[in-house]
């Protein structure tokens, strides 16, 4: 990893995990990438993360986050990801909290609602799942039998056993 991240510019894609991201970070600040994507950007959603603050100051000329959950939980977890794409385009993190976040989830304000989903929605591109089925291989299964050796064999019949003797015990109890 280290040789091909002190000759990167040798190359047209690099690809990484989050893992070693963080753990190469160092060596990634050094870099400036034309395009840097996120896939799974789910994964810098708590802001506060070591990972979403290790993508954050990458430098690249254009970003894109990809990901098939952007919200989950909370409203902070959109400002995250909008922070990696296009920072401070929905301000700090405080201000969005008291500008979208308290009054969206605790006052039910409709208007700040609305106002966040204008600035948000021209950067979003969401597909639902029904249109997206149309684009997706079918599924091909194959099941292949293999027999078990003798040590495999004889500690699934170990598991096997302890497995009833818990259940009995469980049933026992009641």
């Amino acid at each position: 990893r280290t040789q091909i991240l002190a000759n990167a510019s040798k190359y047209d894609l690099l690809i990484t995990s989050y893992q070693s991201l963080n753990r190469d970070l160092e060596a990634y600040q050094k870099l400036v990438f034309n395009i840097q994507i996120l896939d799974e950007a789910q994964n810098i959603k708590n802001h506060q993360s070591i990972t979403a603050q290790s993508v954050k100051v990458i430098k690249a000329h254009h970003k894109l986050a990809l990901t098939g959950t952007p919200i989950e939980n909370k409203l902070s977890e959109l400002w995250s990801v909008f922070d990696y794409l296009m920072p401070n385009f929905l301000g700090s993190y405080l201000d969005f909290k008291k500008k979208f976040e308290l009054p969206i989830i605790k006052d039910e304000d409709e208007e700040a609602e609305k106002q966040l989903v204008e600035m948000v929605t021209p950067f979003i591109l969401h597909r639902l799942k029904k249109d997206v089925l149309n684009d997706l291989p079918v599924k091909e299964e194959e099941i292949v039998y293999v027999n078990m050796g003798s040590k495999q064999s004889e500690l699934y019949k170990l598991q096997t056993q302890k497995l009833i003797a818990e259940l009995s015990c469980q049933g026992d109890a009641k």
